[in-house]
C-alpha cells in the first residue's frame, strides 16, 4: 500500500531531540512532512534547523496560539501541496514501520463497504484501546486522540478545521463529535499501535493508602497544572454543544473527568491554587471566553505541585 497520498503535519512547542526522532519515524512513510512550531522562539532554533536541513518543511509561527491553530496551519499547507490525506501528530509521537499503510488500508476497506469515513486512528494509542468491540480491520473508535489521526481532505472541506478557540485540550474530541453529528464515521484501524507520552503516572491515594475503585486503575496520569484550565473550560463548552447529539458519550466522559478533577485537587499543593484555576475555567466557559488562558492565571498555575507518589515518569 503506497503512502504517497499522505502528508504528515506535526505541531511542536519547544521541541527537543525526541521531536527529531518522532519526525524521522514518519518521514519515510509519507509524501511530505510539515512541522509547524507554535511560537517556541529562539530556544527551538537548533532542532528546527536540523529538521529543515533534512528536507522537512518547517513553519515558525510568531506566537503561541495553541495546538489547533498550529495543526490547521499545517493542514492548509498540506492540502495546497496536493495531499489527499493529512495525518496529524504531536512532537512526541512515534510510529512503527507500516503504520501509515495500515491506516490507509483500513480507510480503503471501510470506503469499499460504503462507509463515510471521517477519520481513522490506530486501535491502540500509548497502550489505550481506541476501538470499540471485537478487533476488526476497522471499527468504531472511542475517545480519539488527534496524534496519529488520518483525515481525508474532503472531510476537512466538509466539516471545517480544528477548533482553534479551544487552544489545546479536547480539540480532538470536539472534532470527533462534530464528525459524528454530521454523519461521518470515526474509525480505528485494528491491530495498529502508536507510542506516545501521556504524562507522568501517580499512585491514586486517599489518606495515604492506594485507592482502588471498580473499573478505575490505581494510577492517575496528571498533566501540567495550567492544562486543567483548558480541560475544564472546554469540557463545559463541549457538553453544552454536544449533549443532545451524543448524550451517552458526554455523560460517560464527564463522569470520568469529574473523578479526575477531584483526584487532581486531592494531590495538588496548594489546593487553593488549583481551585482558582478551576473557578477561572468555569467563569470563562459561562461567559464564552475562549482562546488562551488569562495571563494573570499563569503564575497561579505555576505554584501547583502534585504530591502523589510517582509510579511512572513520562516517557515514550
Amino acid at each position: 500500500m503506497s503512502a504517497s497520498r499522505v502528508w504528515a503535519v506535526f505541531s511542536t512547542f519547544r521541541p527537543g531531540e525526541s521531536a527529531r526522532e518522532a519526525v524521522a519515524s514518519v518521514a519515510a512513510q509519507v509524501d511530505g512532512v510539515i512541522v509547524v512550531d507554535d511560537g517556541s522562539g529562539a530556544e527551538a532554533d537548533a532542532t528546527l534547523s536540523a529538521l529543515a536541513s533534512n528536507g522537512i518543511t518547517v513553519v515558525r509561527r510568531p506566537a503561541n496560539d495553541g495546538i489547533a491553530a498550529a495543526l490547521n496551519d499545517g493542514i492548509v499547507r498540506a492540502r495546497e501541496a496536493g495531499a489527499e490525506f493529512v495525518l496529524t501528530f504531536d512532537q512526541d509521537s512515534r510510529i512503527a514501520q507500516g503504520f501509515v499503510a495500515a491506516l490507509l488500508a483500513a480507510h480503503d476497506a471501510a470506503a469499499a463497504e460504503g462507509e463515510r469515513v471521517g477519520v481513522i486512528v490506530p486501535e491502540f494509542f500509548a497502550g489505550v484501546r481506541q476501538q470499540r468491540g471485537a478487533e476488526a480491520v476497522f471499527g468504531d473508535a472511542a475517545n480519539v486522540i488527534q496524534s496519529g489521526m488520518l483525515i481525508p481532505a474532503p472531510v476537512i472541506e466538509a466539516v471545517g478545521a480544528l477548533r482553534e478557540d479551544f487552544f489545546i485540550d479536547l480539540v480532538d474530541t470536539e472534532f470527533e463529535l462534530r464528525l459524528r453529528r454530521r454523519g461521518w464515521r470515526v474509525l480505528a484501524a485494528g491491530g495498529v499501535r502508536m507510542e506516545h507520552a501521556l504524562g507522568t503516572k501517580y499512585r491514586r491515594e486517599l489518606f495515604g493508602r492506594t485507592l482502588r475503585l471498580p473499573g478505575i486503575p490505581p494510577e492517575i496520569t496528571l498533566s501540567t497544572p495550567f492544562r486543567y484550565f483548558y480541560r475544564l473550560r472546554n469540557r463545559i463548552v463541549l457538553n453544552n454543544e454536544y449533549f443532545r447529539s451524543a448524550p451517552r458519550q458526554i455523560a460517560r466522559d464527564t463522569l470520568l473527568d469529574v473523578i479526575h478533577f477531584v483526584n487532581a485537587l486531592w494531590v495538588a499543593r496548594p489546593r487553593r491554587a488549583l481551585l482558582r484555576v478551576y473557578r477561572a475555567a468555569v467563569v470563562a466557559a459561562l461567559r464564552g471566553r475562549m482562546g488562551r488562558m488569562p495571563q494573570a492565571l499563569a503564575p497561579v498555575a505555576g505554584e501547583i505541585r502534585w504530591t502523589a507518589p510517582v509510579v511512572e515518569a513520562e516517557s515514550v
